[in-house]
């Protein structure tokens, strides 16, 4: 019906905006030209609106927080720092390099790798909570800034209003499964900081100068794992904000497919 194809381009832009009482939803409706006296009521317009808030958010951190949420996605599998890849590049350009890294390197940077991804699956599921405070806090300027904004405008949102308190949140957790030993009884922590100081050391006998490689400077393992860590999250809400405005498989409840159908 025209109600619900007009209604629908207005919701999906408002996806993130949570409307607290029936005036409010009317006078937005008013403004787009929209009669919400027919097809849908305006309880289920404002249910609707919280069902898409809490299906992206939750279903985001979800498919992070779980075993090889990150580890087995491509798009958010967290690697070693760029600079520590490029010095592994490096020794397996010559014959002898080569045997060291495949003889000592190759397991422990799997180990690593592994050790990374689960720091950050383990913290994931801290981002539910301050996400769900983030969203009571919204106003309506911010749910207009919404609608006037890009495809991931309510991630970026979120983004804005959460980064900080997801930091401190993700880092304790991080760097606990840091610290454990995973090989020769050593962290990946104390494994990476001990092959930063070692590489670094080198350059004083302008070895790496002569390789023409810089230093190390990402000396800080969980910062970098955090970091890392908080994009993956927001890359997966920015995919289910976009699944919900634009792919109805992607409306998993009832309430979502009446609100949000065609």
């Amino acid at each position: 019906m025209k109600v619900r194809n007009t209604l629908f381009s207005l919701l999906t832009l408002l996806l993130f905006l949570p409307f607290q009482s029936c005036d409010v939803v009317k006078q937005v409706a008013k403004d787009y030209g929209i009669d919400t006296s027919t097809g849908l009521t305006e309880s289920e317009v404002i249910q609707g609106l919280k069902s898409a808030l809490e299906v992206g958010t939750n279903s985001g951190v979800k498919t992070v927080s779980k075993v090889d949420g990150y580890l087995k996605d491509a798009a958010i599998k967290i690697l070693l720092p760029a600079e520590i890849n490029s010095a592994i590049t490096q020794l397996k350009s010559t014959s002898a390099g080569r045997k060291v890294y495949d003889n000592v390197i190759k397991d422990i940077e799997q180990d690593m790798i592994v050790s990374l991804n689960r720091a950050a699956e383990k913290a994931a599921i801290k981002a539910k909570p301050i996400f769900i405070n983030a969203i009571k806090g919204m106003t309506i300027q911010d749910g207009f800034n919404i609608l006037r904004g890009a495809d991931d405008a309510a991630t970026l949102y979120l983004k804005n209003k959460t980064f900080n308190q997801l930091v401190s949140a993700f880092k304790p957790d991080i760097k606990s499964v840091l610290s454990q030993p995973i090989v020769f009884n050593k962290s990946s922590e104390a494994i990476y900081s001990q092959f930063v100081k070692s590489y670094n050391d080198v350059e004083k006998a302008d070895v790496i100068n002569a390789l023409k490689l810089s230093p190390i400077k990402e000396s800080d393992l969980s910062t970098f794992v955090t970091q890392r860590a908080l994009d993956g999250v927001f890359h997966k809400i920015a995919v289910e904000e976009k699944q919900i405005r634009e792919n109805p498989a992607a409306r998993i409840n009832a309430i979502l497919k009446k609100v949000f159908g065609s």
